[in-house]
């Protein structure tokens, strides 16, 4: 009969295979906390550069911003420059030159017996509707898609001027009447002066009162220059 006697206690079992049960526990604590610091140790490591970044950039930004704030005052200051040199520029064109203007009367006066002995200039104010934006329209198959797009509103007004000129004087000898029409004619057009006028016309042209002895006569000359948007 074969009898078989266990002489080992329950808490002095021996764990069959090649490492030891206690061994696997420690070697499995010691892998959790070599990993548990390694990932505290990255996770310190980023999080101090990030520190480090954030204040390299509070150190930065409190260079930058006076400077930034430098360039918006910088930037408003040249908007509105800009928008004066723009009024100017558009007051410019609405101008009428009235150096070479005159220049131009005179060479134009210049051959006829005529002495001017007052020239007056009314400026109009108005406000006009620019023309609308040109659209290059394309000749295709229309599509059967209705639009509910609201149509673009018109560009805002624009100022313009316009200019009433008067030119008095006298005109001397028999055929002053037709001196003055020929001048009126003349002035309008005259290469110098062609593209200021809408109209030209002689008002008026009568003998001086009260002298008949000089074949001298009075006259008035009216003129309106064509409208001069100031653009």
């Amino acid at each position: 009969m074969n009898v078989h006697i266990n002489l080992l206690h329950d808490d002095e079992r021996r764990y069959q295979g090649l490492v030891g049960q206690k061994f696997i526990i420690i070697a499995t604590a010691a892998t959790a906390l070599a990993l548990l610091l390694i990932v505290g140790g990255l996770f310190g490591y980023g999080l101090m550069s990030a520190q480090q970044e954030l204040e390299r950039l509070r150190i930065d930004w409190k260079q930058t911003d006076p400077r930034y704030k430098k360039f918006l005052m910088q930037q408003k200051v040249r908007d509105q420059v800009s928008a004066v040199l723009g009024e100017l520029n558009g007051w410019t064109h609405g101008r009428l030159p009235m150096h070479t203007f005159l220049l131009e009367v005179q060479r134009v006066v210049a051959p006829y017996p005529v002495q001017l002995d007052r020239l007056t200039v009314a400026g109009e104010y108005s406000m006009v509707q620019p023309p609308p934006p040109k659209v290059v329209v394309k000749f295709v198959e229309p599509a059967p898609v209705v639009s509910t797009n609201a149509p673009p509103p018109p560009p805002p007004p624009i100022p313009a001027r316009r200019w009433h000129i008067t030119l008095t004087g006298r005109v001397f000898g028999a055929q002053g009447h037709t001196a003055v029409v020929e001048l009126a004619a003349r002035l309008q057009q005259a290469p110098g002066l062609s593209n200021v006028w809408e109209s030209v016309r002689l008002q008026n042209i009568g003998r001086v009162p009260g002298d008949g002895s000089r074949n001298e006569q009075l006259f008035t000359i009216e003129g309106l220059t064509k409208l001069r948007k100031c653009e």
